[in-house]
């Protein structure tokens, strides 16, 4: 059986979340020496907070060529879900500097962030996009 080649897109995820975690580590580990960052929605460990859960949404091709054999580059939608069991402060420092990594990469805001509280759990979410070429750099 022949090897089967991740195309360049498949590996975007992966490569914006490996970046965002190293970003938020360095910015704010020293704050919160518990930040937990992930891309899974679900874990068996046990419980650390701040937690970010990051993860793609709706993506969608752009520039097709015209035989629409290859892609060029695709609309990236990101959510993030930052929840604490300390205070809403500490979730909206985790969201504040999350946008700003997300910004350094060039992604757009889709409105902004939106808070809740349920069973002493403090949530923040915040949504990126941007279209990513196959040549760009994140």
């Amino acid at each position: 059986m022949p090897a089967i080649s991740i195309p360049w897109w498949g590996q975007l995820e992966k490569r914006i979340f490996t970046r965002l975690k190293t970003k938020l580590n360095t910015a704010l580990g020293s704050v919160f020496t518990d930040l937990f960052c992930t891309s899974s929605p679900m874990s068996k460990a046990a419980s650390k907070f701040p937690t970010v859960y990051f993860r793609m949404i709706d993506w969608s091709e752009t520039g097709n060529d015209l035989q629409n054999t290859d892609t060029n580059a695709v609309w990236a939608t990101a959510q993030i879900d930052v929840i604490s069991n300390t205070s809403k402060d500490d979730c909206e420092t985790v969201i504040y500097q999350t946008i700003n990594i997300m910004k350094s990469m060039r992604f757009s805001l889709i409105g902004m962030p939106t808070y809740t509280t349920s069973n002493n759990l403090y949530t923040g979410i915040v949504r990126f996009r941007r279209v990513i070429g196959q040549g760009d750099t994140i």
